[in-house]
């Protein structure tokens, strides 16, 4: 399952890199939460990352697609140095 979470964000990547962003499956809970990580680069373009209100919701709908018992996507924004 995770392999195929990663897979979703693995076309993603290209762009939050550009902006100065990581983003990794961080854990799937047993109640098909989805932790996801948003690392910020010190070079991270802060208002060029979409909302949470909006971007949670989109990966929601991505992972559903590829895991059906995703029940949502949470964020975990994290600073890296």
């Amino acid at each position: 399952m995770h392999e195929a979470l990663e897979s979703v964000l693995g076309p993603l990547r290209p762009g939050f890199d550009a902006d100065g962003f990581d983003v990794s499956v961080d854990s799937i809970g047993a109640d098909g939460v989805v932790i996801v990580r948003v690392g910020h680069r010190p070079d991270a373009c802060e208002e060029c990352l979409i909302p949470d209100d909006m971007l949670g919701p989109m990966l929601t709908t991505a992972m559903q697609r590829a895991v059906p018992s995703v029940t949502r996507v949470e964020l975990k924004h994290e600073h890296l140095a």
